[in-house]
């Protein structure tokens, strides 16, 4: 017998999300799902480019109980969008606009009587896509099955006591990995509620977390978070706070469990897997990996074993294993650089930069490699008092000449994504035009 998942595994009295301001319940959504099945076009595939997040859910569950595919682009770029739509010709949009304002036209009171829907743990039910921060987009599929086991051993994890009356917050996209499994593969599956919204500036969150009594489960970055903190008071009510997309330094985690008055915590993986790990940082630096995952080193690759898929899976990460259950993360295998016989990681580059007085943000790159293979390095930084001539003496105190960016343009920010990230070609277009000279 072929292994199914319910859409709704965990949830009974709880409410699966705040919409509008009001709580929507088991009944409603499931109304809210068929209501929206009938709407929707008869394509294999769904480019879901919804950003209130109930919307989001509803229009995800109404594919996958109709057998369709959603595709997350990796950016709600034009020519991303583009792109997608001609590399899966059978498909079709679903933005905000195209969805039924379901708190007008499906009043509480009026909710039909929908049964629940069961979903083979074999259906792929979403196709998402990396950011392409080093390179074209990878499609990543991803199962029903392999979207609940690992929701399932991350809510061991982090809510052994299980997440009756919590509130999701989240400030990544619905689109991306994190966001995704956080946001709406939870509130499916562990009976978790969500907030419909998308708040990306530290007031607009401080404003939800305020306007939520209920306890609050933060999902963000390490960017968001690190603004949030500039808001030193009013924070009210939260239950913890997971933070991915990029590695969360000390400080900053320290700092936002004395400001948020909460837990901290982190979580790994990839959009080819998901979710790998946890950690909690006030109690050391090591990875917990999730409950019957593996991960093996074979030869010059480390391999990770992750429940739901059939083949193991490649890390892009250079990772020191403790024992079966403990890990260190090292960096990424693409961090490290060679030149002259000499080896540094790009990360600890963009360490010194940052550390240099008057400098507030910076980061090294390679924005190419010369036909002779000789590798130069790029850097920007954002300073208001430093220009490039003075940061480049400076910066020689602390590495090797053969290191020194060729060029290092000032500029007055970085350009961060939404995830907080800094997507390559970005960085080109920002550099370009600066002289090749130091």
């Amino acid at each position: 017998m072929k292994k199914t998942f319910k859409l709704l595994n965990n949830l009974d009295k709880n409410a699966i999300a705040i919409y509008h301001g009001r709580k929507i319940f088991k009944e409603e959504f499931l109304s809210h799902v068929e209501l929206t099945k009938n709407h929707l076009l008869l394509r294999k595939y769904a480019i879901n480019l919804c950003e209130n997040r109930y919307h989001f859910l509803v229009t995800f569950a109404a594919c996958a109980t109709l057998g369709q595919i959603s595709l997350f682009p990796s950016s709600k770029a034009k020519k991303e969008i583009e792109r997608l739509s001609e590399s899966y010709f059978n498909s079709y949009l679903i933005n905000d606009e195209d969805v039924i304002d379901l708190y007008q036209q499906n009043n509480k009171n009026e909710c039909k009587k929908t049964k629940n829907f069961d979903i083979s743990a074999q259906q792929t039910v979403a196709i998402l896509f990396t950011s392409g921060t080093t390179g074209e987009a990878k499609k990543n599929p991803k199962t029903w099955g392999q979207l609940n086991e690992s929701a399932i051993r991350v809510g061991k994890r982090l809510w052994p006591k299980g997440v009756q009356g919590k509130c999701i917050i989240a400030t990544v996209p619905p689109q991306h990995m994190f966001g995704f499994e956080t946001s709406i593969i939870y509130p499916l599956t562990l009976g978790i509620m969500m907030h419909d919204g998308y708040p990306f500036y530290p007031l607009d969150i401080q404003q939800i977390v305020l306007e939520t009594p209920e306890p609050k489960i933060l999902i963000t970055t390490p960017l968001h978070l690190k603004a949030c903190i500039g808001l030193r008071e009013n924070w009210h009510n939260i239950d913890a706070v997971i933070s991915a997309t990029s590695l969360l330094s000390n400080d900053i985690a320290n700092e936002a469990e004395k400001i948020l008055n909460t837990h901290v915590f982190e979580m790994y993986g990839c959009s080819e897997s998901g979710a790998i790990a946890t950690r909690q940082i006030n109690k050391g630096d090591k990875w917990e990996l999730l409950e019957d995952y593996d991960i093996k080193a074979n030869k010059n690759n480390i391999l990770l074993k992750a429940v739901g898929y059939k083949n193991l899976i490649t890390i892009s990460d250079q990772i020191k294993m403790i024992d079966d259950r403990f890990f260190y993360l090292l960096g990424r295998n693409s961090d490290l650089v060679k030149i002259g016989g000499k080896r540094e990681s790009l990360s600890g580059l963009s360490y010194k930069l940052k550390k240099i007085d008057g400098v507030d943000d910076g980061i090294f790159f390679i924005p190419k490699e010369d036909t002779n293979k000789r590798v130069r390095l790029a850097a920007l930084a954002v300073s208001s008092t430093l220009t490039r001539d003075q940061i480049i003496p400076l910066l020689s105190q602390t590495i090797d000449s053969v290191f020194l960016p060729r060029p290092l343009k000032v500029v007055a920010s970085l350009p961060y994504n939404k995830l907080g990230k800094l997507p390559f070609n970005n960085l080109i277009k920002m550099i370009d035009g600066a002289s090749l000279d130091i």
